[in-house]
């Protein structure tokens, strides 16, 4: 394989106390927009039979540097789907997740094909300059490229051979906009959002997208049988992201998780992935793009999420209330 492959690099943040290393799923408009209407969610229950894998690797066997909270940010996300009544929740946590126990974990998640299954990752991600490709890193990776490098065609593939009706996944990492491309794809951010080289454009939602995204928002994905995997990203195909020392987590997770709290957009009792992504994007460019303006890394300190997946849209979070 040519060209140059990317990793996450380490800095000391002057804005965020402790120290911030690229980590390892909305335009401004688009967040003012879902702020300031309701959409309906079309019937949307608490889903049964729910089954998550959450991965998270932050101490690498060979590859460096290594990372500092993708542990807390599996434990973080644990402990919101368990109070959230999902059936099964299991963690990888570092040594766990290597390229065999990962698939192999998936492969098991579920055998009920009316199920919702969950694939969250949490760790180094990395490109190939040449190709485009974006990788995730299980834990027994080596340097260079090797066959443990986990693309979005090899993880496709394990989740589709899942019995399951719904399938989601969540990464928390560099680069990991490269999987969230597809037919289905819904979008409203470039693949390299930065402010430092006027590129912040989210020009799909504007340009027609939208009326695609409100339906995404107001369908349950279970009105329309088996779907693509609904995908959501912490940055673009070409982006790192980052983790927070100040709050201990990768900054994307960080919102995500607060979403449960504050992502009900249309007060229905219900956090779907959309409603989820709109938050997160939403707190991204608002609290953290603008603090680090001034950062040692001008070029590459902004990051957005991304989403895709089809025409429906999927409850992560619930509390329906009496």
């Amino acid at each position: 394989m040519t060209g140059k492959v990317k990793i996450r690099r380490t800095r000391s943040s002057p804005y965020r106390g402790a120290g911030a290393s690229i980590a390892l799923i909305f335009i401004l408009s688009l967040g003012t927009i879902l702020a300031g209407c309701s959409i309906p969610s079309s019937g949307l229950t608490t889903p049964t039979n729910r089954y998550a894998l959450l991965i998270g690797v932050q101490d690498y066997q060979t590859v460096t540097p290594d990372l500092k909270y993708p542990d807390d940010d599996a434990t973080g996300m644990k402990a919101m789907l368990e109070a959230q009544g999902w059936t099964s929740v299991t963690t990888l946590i570092n040594s766990e997740a290597t390229y065999a126990s990962i698939k192999t974990h998936i492969e098991a998640l579920s055998t009920d094909p009316s199920a919702t299954i969950l694939v969250y990752y949490s760790g180094h991600g990395s490109i190939d300059e040449a190709t485009g490709t974006a990788y995730i890193l299980p834990y027994d990776v080596t340097w260079p490229v090797d066959a443990k490098w986990i693309t979005p065609a090899t993880l496709t593939n394990w989740l589709a051979a899942v019995p399951a009706k719904h399938r989601m996944l969540i990464l928390d990492s560099c680069y990991s906009g490269g999987f969230t491309l597809g037919n289905g794809s819904v979008d409203t951010a470039q693949a390299d959002y930065s402010q430092y080289n006027y590129q912040t454009w989210d020009k799909t939602l504007l340009l027609g997208a939208l009326s695609k995204f409100g339906a995404m928002v107001a369908d349950n994905l279970s009105t329309y049988g088996d779907q693509e995997v609904l995908a959501l990203s912490a940055s673009g195909s070409e982006e790192v992201s980052w983790e927070d020392g100040a709050v201990q987590q990768g900054v994307f997770t960080n919102y995500l998780l607060e979403a449960a709290e504050s992502g009900d957009v249309d007060g229905d009792g219900y956090v779907t992935v959309n409603e989820a992504y709109a938050y997160t994007k939403q707190q991204i460019r608002k609290n953290w793009n603008i603090d680090y303006a001034y950062s040692f890394y001008p070029d590459e300190w902004d990051f957005l999420p991304h989403i895709s997946g089809g025409t429906g849209d999927l409850v992560l979070y619930d509390n329906p209330g009496p």
